[in-house]
């Protein structure tokens, strides 16, 4: 029966050692504080106040002392005049513990009280260099060359804390009861210094009469808060603010209390009617102070106590939070009176001037315009990039001007501090102090570091910095007429009637700083190599004629004075198609090669074009005359690609051949298209528009729409020239309804009359009715809807067509399918046709470029 009590008693202790609660740390709580408003808005200072302070005055230290008494300690000194920082003893401790721990991570057996032990060490506590410890100063020891080990610790300067609260925050652990040791003290110190509740722990050593050592702790309590103003705010909100002046550490503990608060833990026991209390108390001392103790918002409301880390720590980091923010020219000031009133006034940071460096007179006024900055706007870190963003692409002729790094860096960064004067009326004071930069060293003492912080700042921040600096609360934008633009491309060729025919397209760019005239030369060149033993059956002559090098050339000018987007002419000798608005030339491409689908029709086209294009805000007109010579080309047998090399050559329709002259009138519209997106290229034609613009999912809604109309001359089916023309209209718009989610939509239509073979209309395939065959309804005018609907990366498309030939209109055709979008422009497309020949088995593509 004896052994059955032992074994419940073990059971309860350990039950009770499990739950480890803690008691209340002793501090008066206050009175309740008023509620506080959660945001504000301009005007009047906006205020947070309780009724009254929540602690309790302190009472003379030494009065417990007697509970901090222990025997003059034994152990060999350490040196004089302080404490040592750590002593070798210590080191074999560290290095002891932390090959426990080690051993336990590898085999998981060590015990959970040695663990929790070791948690009370504060190893995290030996960087000397740490900010928290900045307050306390080195225990100076000076007794006649003696010496000595304090064996009594003293608390002085406390007035709201009682010596009590402090000691019973700070207790020590299992292994520092007893005689006090200098690692002890030592620790004891820096938890002192650690609480965030003092300004200043200063030790000193007296010695009694009798020749006891004592240590006294001279402590400087960060004073109370009892009521909060924050003045100035414009674009913040109060509880933005509040939020870091008040700030608690991650995972402090809850207003109710958990695990760190719970110290203690007693239970009754009653065994065979004997009764006893049992109280189970944690080794280890509190990692914060108590919540009741620190001013801090409850619900809305303010409650008084000391801001943990003092009212200039506070104030700095909701400054460096601010800047952090974007707020760059941010400073705070405030003032804290004798009575615990807290008045904050925050300065958002407003610009005093914009200036302009790198350009003068009517050029300097239009890049301010363009910058859109204005003196006395509050100046955000996002607003120099949307500015410069602006400026390119208002006046395109204009880039940034490289800064020295020191100062985009201070430009970015804008480091300050905040600074506290005392007044002998007993107020405090607050401002920000910018701190000064630093001079560059010399060139050749330079050394260049890139860590990975400073990597993913600038990933961060992109290009925030280039071009503006600050000085003081004046922006300097330094700019500079643009740099020639060289462009190269790869032209990633692969037809049915040229097999694999790679070639380069370029172009250059120059720029007029004053913005008179811009000129632009363009050029591309590919050549069909001689791969597979293709050729056409019983052709030489044709393979060789269809090898010929693909050339073309032009050149342009853009006068803004006048509105003229551009104004130039090209020769051309290429394989040509007329298809690019079903499909891209990488897309086209890419299936040609891998499954011989290309999905385009090719011929020759040989001649010259002239073109002049005027431009007002979003609208483009123009006109262009084209004298070009149609040859038919034929498919290249066998196929050169990866896979169905055995299928029968994808079929190229033929053309009506010879000379044709044509005039194409044009109109287009691209709602918010920067003016520096390039107007035109090599590859022009009626079907197609001048702007390469695609509508952003993450923006406002976009809407691209052209019209032209070609009326031209050339051979007719029955060989004598006549006159022809033809209408293409094209609407796409993009309603974006969340980033990646929306609809967007395309109404396309095109037809004419007397129209040569090449110039006729067809639908059927991608990206014109989806799900139906290449091409597979053909005739002289077609109507083309299309709706797609993307939530993400998931997507769902119809399109709705129908065409007329031989004066009658098809019946309409629909064609329905599902996407899955890796970006918005590479996305895999799955397609069905619903019509008599519909199947279970989709159409399937990958798509890397989007065509509207």
């Amino acid at each position: 029966m004896r052994m059955n009590r032992l074994a419940l008693l073990s059971c309860l202790v350990s039950l009770a050692s499990g739950a480890q609660s803690a008691p209340d740390a002793g501090v008066a709580s206050g009175p309740q504080a008023v509620d506080t408003p959660s945001s504000t808005t301009p005007g009047p200072a906006t205020t947070a106040s309780p009724g009254s302070a929540a602690l309790p005055e302190g009472r003379d230290p030494r009065a417990d002392d007697e509970d901090a008494s222990a025997p003059e300690d034994t152990e060999p000194q350490h040196g004089y005049g302080q404490l040592p920082v750590k002593t070798s003893e210590e080191d074999a401790r560290f290095e002891h513990r932390r090959s426990k721990r080690g051993k336990k991570s590898r085999d998981g057996r060590e015990d959970a009280s040695r663990e929790k032990r070791d948690l009370c060490e504060d190893e995290d506590l030996e960087d000397d260099d740490s900010d928290e410890l900045s307050v306390l100063a080195p225990l100076q020891l000076d007794v006649d060359g003696r010496a000595l080990t304090p064996t009594t610790l003293e608390l002085h300067g406390l007035h709201r804390l009682t010596d009590a609260q402090v000691r019973a925050f700070i207790r020590p652990t299992p292994e520092e009861r007893g005689t006090p040791t200098p690692a002890s003290l030592r620790q004891t110190l820096r938890r002192l210094a650690r609480t965030g509740l003092f300004s200043r722990v200063e030790p000193r050593v007296r010695v009694t009469e009798q020749g006891v050592a004592v240590l006294e702790v001279h402590l400087e309590e960060h004073p109370i808060v009892t009521q909060v103003e924050v003045e100035g705010l414009r674009d913040l909100q109060l509880d933005e603010i509040l939020e870091e002046l008040l700030h608690l550490p991650p995972r402090y503990p809850d207003e109710d209390g958990d695990e760190e608060e719970d110290e203690e833990f007693v239970a009754t026991l009653r065994v065979s009617g004997a009764r006893g209390t049992l109280t189970v108390t944690r080794p280890c001392p509190p990692q914060h102070p108590p919540r009741e103790w620190l001013a801090r918002m409850d619900k809305d409301t303010y409650r008084p106590g000391i801001v943990l880390g003092g009212v200039t720590a506070a104030m700095q980091r909701a400054l460096r939070e601010l800047r952090s923010d974007g707020y760059m020219l941010a400073s705070l000031s405030g003032t804290l009176t004798p009575d615990g009133k807290l008045t904050v006034i925050v300065d958002e940071g407003r610009l005093e001037a914009v200036d302009v460096v790198g350009v003068e007179g009517a050029i300097a006024d239009r890049v301010r315009d363009a910058l859109d900055l204005k003196p006395g706007d509050v100046f955000l870190r996002s607003d120099a990039r949307r500015a410069m963003e602006r400026l390119e692409a208002r006046l395109p002729f204009l880039e940034a001007k490289s800064v020295d790094t020191d100062s985009r860096d201070t430009a970015r960064r804008r480091d300050a501090r905040i600074v506290e004067e005392r007044t002998a009326d007993g107020v405090r004071h607050y401002r920000t102090q910018e701190q000064k930069r630093k001079e560059k060293r010399r060139r050749d003492n330079v050394e260049v570091e890139l860590s990975w912080g400073e990597l993913f700042e600038s990933w961060r921040h992109g290009r925030d910095g280039d071009g503006i600096t600050l000085e003081g609360r004046k922006l300097v934008v330094h700019v500079r007429p643009r740099r020639p633009d060289v462009d190269v491309s790869l032209l990633p060729i692969h037809t049915q009637v040229t097999g694999l025919a790679p070639g380069l397209a370029g172009s250059l760019r120059l720029w007029d700083g004053k913005d008179r005239i811009h000129t632009t030369l363009d050029a591309a060149a590919f050549l069909a190599l001689r791969l597979g033993g293709q050729k056409i059956p019983d052709d030489p002559e044709g393979t060789k004629r269809q090898r010929r090098v693909n050339l073309l050339g032009g050149a342009k000018v853009e006068i803004p004075a006048v509105g003229l987007a551009e104004l130039g002419a090209q020769a051309h000798d290429f394989t040509d198609t007329l298809d690019r608005w079903r499909m891209s030339d990488i897309d086209s491409s890419l299936y040609s090669a891998l499954i011989n689908r290309p999905d385009r029709d090719y011929f020759r086209r040989k001649g010259v074009a002239g073109f002049a294009t005027f431009r007002w805000s979003d609208w483009l007109a123009g006109v262009e005359y084209h004298s070009d010579r149609y040859e038919t080309l034929r498919s290249f047998s066998p196929p050169l690609s990866l896979f169905r090399r055995d299928s029968p050559p994808f079929p190229n329709a033929p053309v009506t051949e010879g000379r044709f002259q044509s005039v194409v009138a044009r109109v287009e519209y691209a709602s918010n298209a920067p003016r520096g997106t390039k107007v035109g290229s090599l590859f022009r034609t009626p079907e197609t528009a001048l702007l390469d613009i695609d509508g952003d999912w993450d923006h406002r809604p976009f809407l691209h729409a052209f019209a032209t109309l070609e009326v031209g001359e050339g051979p007719a089916a029955a060989g004598a020239d006549e006159r022809f023309w033809k209408l293409v209209s094209d609407f796409s718009l993009v309603v974006p309804t969340s980033p990646n989610t929306g609809l967007r939509l395309r109404l396309r239509g095109a037809g004419g009359d007397n129209l040569p073979e090449q110039k006729r209309e067809a639908l059927g395939g991608w990206t014109a009715l989806r799900g139906f065959g290449f091409k597979e309804f053909k005739g002289d005018v077609s109507m083309l809807a299309s709706a797609e609907y993307r939530w993400h990366a998931f997507g769902l498309f119809t399109d709705l067509g129908t065409v007329r030939g031989d004066g009658e209109w098809t019946d309409a055709r629909l064609g329905v399918g599902a996407s899955f979008h890796f970006t918005d422009d590479v996305r895999v497309d799955v397609a069905w046709r619903t019509d008599e020949k519909a199947t279970a088995t989709p159409e399937a593509r990958l798509f890397f470029v989007r065509t509207f």
